[in-house]
């Protein structure tokens, strides 16, 4: 933090304090340099900023302590440090204060959307996101199902998308996520995206193109190889080399208006491998009843899957 920083704190303490406000010496410092007002304009605005205030109490909280209760010196040296803290925390909590955008498609459906930084997205069905583009930082929550992003390049503004199983932070640049199993998977198309788990202590691991891996629980998986030619579901296929058949169905509802369920918890357990049309589900499934001897029965609420 600049010297003029460091003072406009001090300042900002002082005029927050009733008794001790010497608004000549005050005016005599803020003249004094032009670079005085802009430090002092922009530590008076984070004061008064309300999610800076909502942290500060929490922080309070933790600790034990009320604020109005210390001399004037602490609270210029608790101002400071939240000076010092706002400017590493303002662009998440400039984020907080923006109503997100929210994206979202019903089972079936397919959208291609455009946001406002020039970003590219791509919505299967069942999917919802919630967007926001603020001033230093780009947030997509991915709240449940599966999207393609291509990234507009912009280094100053970092686009990360958040689950509550990780996140997947990028600069620019064109990949995969979906949300399934209890775990979030990466898939990179273009340029570099590092993926971490959910946890405060945690591996991160930087996918590259054709590179693929998951977080789920707190870990990462090994991060393997796909074929950047092969067809996925943006066209109405999945080619895996062994997923379970939950899975398998999780994304196929995604794709089925009528839903497809499993009665039987082991056999959703089964694992299948093979080039799945996504579009065709109930064809898909009943092929599949007869590779692995299962039945498949039509009912009022939707198609059920049983041994």
């Amino acid at each position: 933090m600049s010297r003029a920083r460091r003072q406009a704190a001090l300042w900002a303490a002082r005029r927050l304090d009733a008794g001790d406000r010497d608004d000549a010496a005050f005016e005599i410092w803020k003249s004094a340099d032009p670079s005085h007002a802009q430090a002092f304009e922009q530590v008076w605005g984070a004061s008064q900023d309300p999610a800076l205030a909502e942290a500060m109490r929490m922080s309070e909280q933790r600790r034990g302590a009320a604020l109005r209760a210390r001399p004037l010196t602490v609270l210029a040296g608790g101002l400071l440090a939240c000076g010092l803290a706002l400017f590493a925390i303002w662009p998440r909590a400039q984020l907080m204060t923006l109503k997100p955008i929210v994206l979202q498609t019903a089972p079936g459906q397919q959208r291609v959307a455009t946001l406002s930084d020039g970003t590219l997205v791509t919505l299967d069905g069942a999917t919802r996101l919630e967007v926001r583009l603020g001033t230093r930082r780009r947030q997509v929550d991915l709240v449940r199902g599966e999207a393609f992003f291509d990234v507009a390049h912009d280094a100053a503004r970092p686009f990360t998308v958040k689950a509550p199983e990780g996140s997947a932070r990028v600069l620019g640049t064109a990949f995969d996520l979906e949300r399934g199993d209890g775990r979030l998977e990466l898939s990179v198309r273009r340029g570099r995206v590092r993926l971490a788990p959910s946890g405060l202590i945690h591996r991160t691991a930087d996918l590259t193109v054709g590179q693929r891996a998951f977080a789920k629980e707190g870990r990462l998986s090994a991060v393997r190889a796909f074929d950047l030619h092969a067809d996925d579901w943006r066209s109405g296929w999945l080619e895996t080399d062994g997923v379970t058949l939950a899975r398998l169905v999780e994304r196929l509802n995604r794709a089925s208006p009528t839903l497809i369920t499993i009665a039987d918890p082991d056999l959703g357990r089964q694992r299948v491998a093979g080039r799945f049309r996504l579009d065709e589900p109930r064809a898909l499934v009943r092929n599949l009843a007869l590779m692995h001897g299962f039945e498949v029965r039509e009912t009022p609420a939707g198609v059920v899957l049983s041994r």
